[in-house]
């Protein structure tokens, strides 16, 4: 199984059939494609743990890198004693041989089976780099290198810093192939590997508009080629792994796709503040801590939160977030997001300083969502909501069902980035803190749509599934193909590979 992490299903078919993708064209040719569903339609950071769990986000929990816990009435790093997702590789017991190599979002490597390596080059990390067993963290940095991966930067980027992350990621690429050809010179019987730098990559790399200042046409050029190196640099990755894997069953996948950033979370806040309290509130002042953590040097600030315990960065990132909230008169309230906006309710019995009673909560979300629904583009009158969704209504009750936002907000899959004001009849006008452009300088985000293409014995050549998979399918097709079972329950059911197809 091979992850190419936020591969886009629309460039990867593009350049697939102009020869870009030889590797891919080869594997497509000769196997079954398919596209499919994704928890990232409604959670952008759930799909990796959605797939690794074999479970849906209410299960599992996981749908950002730092989470609202509702206990302490903070932000949180996810952590496995509070958000347990096990992947069902490290549930086969005796059985399948694994070797396991960078799957974004594991918590850790506690209970692995086999060999895995995890929070190494990937995009996505819920902490340090970690293996099992665990001295082979030491010959891994002997010979292919420290972590290679660096922070992402904040805000657009001049076009050299742009493209030196090119040259990055296709190191990271290139050591990252290097790495799972090592490790899996091991007996296996499940090889999973995954390359991230088509995530990073699609953030940045998408447009010109992830770019500061003025662009020349030479570096404009070069630029302009610079994701499709990357999935070029992948594709070569994909080709060198199917010839050590031999006469083995391949499945290529991507959980989610990349297309132009159609988020519009820096105007969540004023917009629910006004559904709330009407066209004369504002978002106000906020506390001095609040502002002083935004006005920090975004070096000093990765630097903080890196390197100090785990409690204090939790702390500090709870400050930076909801810094002069006054929890008395908060009735709802967004959590940290990248593409969809998440809002929750202020819910007595849940939140320790919840203010809305069980009984209005209907009420409060339907207010909430009437009046983001309002609004508008000032410029054009184009709408900017989609829909907005109650996880109840999207998801089961699961374990961790509390742990989700209470409202969904997805926006209209239109570029973002061209709003200089938002308008409602019955809310006002709201101006952009940065007109014109995104505030996180990324020009590429997520497109709720994976892929997945399969070869091997008995997979018909050539063929396109009838009906869409779904990323749970992902983890019971694997266990089928291997002829095991997990100790654990997996929500999705095998894919037929074999019989299915036109």
């Amino acid at each position: 199984m091979l992850g190419l992490d936020a591969a886009d299903p629309v460039l990867v078919d593009r350049w697939i059939d102009d020869g870009s993708l030889p590797h891919l064209g080869t594997l497509k040719k000769g196997g079954s494609y398919a596209r499919l569903g994704t928890s990232a339609m409604h959670l952008a950071g759930s799909p990796w743990p959605t797939f690794y769990t074999g479970q849906p986000p209410c299960h599992h929990g996981i749908y950002h890198d730092f989470q609202w816990r509702h206990e302490g009435m903070e932000y949180a790093r996810p952590q496995s004693d509070w958000l347990p997702a096990t992947p069902f590789w490290r549930s086969l017991g005796d059985g399948p041989r694994v070797v396991a190599y960078d799957v974004p979002m594991t918590l850790n490597c506690e209970g692995a089976t086999g060999v895995e390596v995890t929070g190494w080059a990937s995009h996505d990390s819920l902490g340090p780099p970690a293996t099992h067993p665990p001295e082979l963290i030491a010959e891994i940095k002997q010979r292919f290198g420290e972590w290679l991966v660096s922070p992402e930067a904040f805000g657009r980027s001049p076009v050299g810093e742009l493209l030196a992350l090119r040259d990055e990621l296709l190191e990271n690429t290139r050591r990252s192939a290097e790495l799972s050809k090592w490790l899996l010179q091991r007996p296996w019987d499940l090889g999973i590997a995954v390359f991230s730098a088509l995530h990073r990559g699609g953030h940045r790399l998408w447009d010109r508009s992830s770019i500061e200042g003025e662009v020349g046409d030479d570096e404009g050029e070069t630029f302009d080629r610079a994701l499709r190196e990357l999935y070029v640099a992948c594709d070569k990755a994909v080709g060198e792994l199917v010839a050590v894997a031999g006469d083995a069953t391949m499945i290529v996948f991507a959980l989610h796709g990349m297309m132009a950033n159609t988020t519009r979370i820096d105007l969540l806040d004023e917009m629910l503040v006004r559904a709330l309290r009407g066209p004369e509130a504002s978002t106000g002042r906020r506390s001095i801590t609040r502002r002083l953590g935004e006005a920090m040097p975004l070096g000093l600030r990765r630097f903080l939160t890196r390197s100090i315990p785990v409690g204090l960065r939790n702390r500090l990132m709870t400050m930076w977030s909801t810094g002069g909230t006054k929890w008395s008169s908060t009735e709802a309230f967004t959590l940290r997001a990248d593409v969809q906006g998440y809002v929750r309710v202020n819910l007595q019995g849940r939140e320790p300083q919840g203010i809305v009673p069980p009984g209005d909560l209907d009420a409060v979300c339907d207010r909430i969502t009437e009046g983001l629904c309002s609004f508008r583009d000032a410029a054009s009158g184009d709408p900017i909501v989609e829909e907005v969704r109650r996880t109840r209504d999207l998801f089961e009750n699961g374990p961790q069902a509390d742990r989700l936002p209470d409202l969904v907000v997805r926006w209209k899959e239109t570029p973002a980035a061209v709003h200089h004001a938002l308008v409602s009849d019955r809310l006002g006008r709201i101006e952009r803190a940065t007109p014109g452009r995104i505030p996180n300088g990324r020009s590429g985000n997520h497109r709720s749509q994976g892929w997945l293409i399969a070869r091997g014995p008995g997979i018909p050549a050539g063929a396109t599934l009838e009906r869409e998979a779904h990323i749970l399918d992902l983890a019971p097709t694997a266990l089928d193909l291997l002829g095991a079972e997990s100790a654990v329950p997996l929500a999705g059911k095998p894919i037929p590979l074999e019989q299915e197809g036109n």
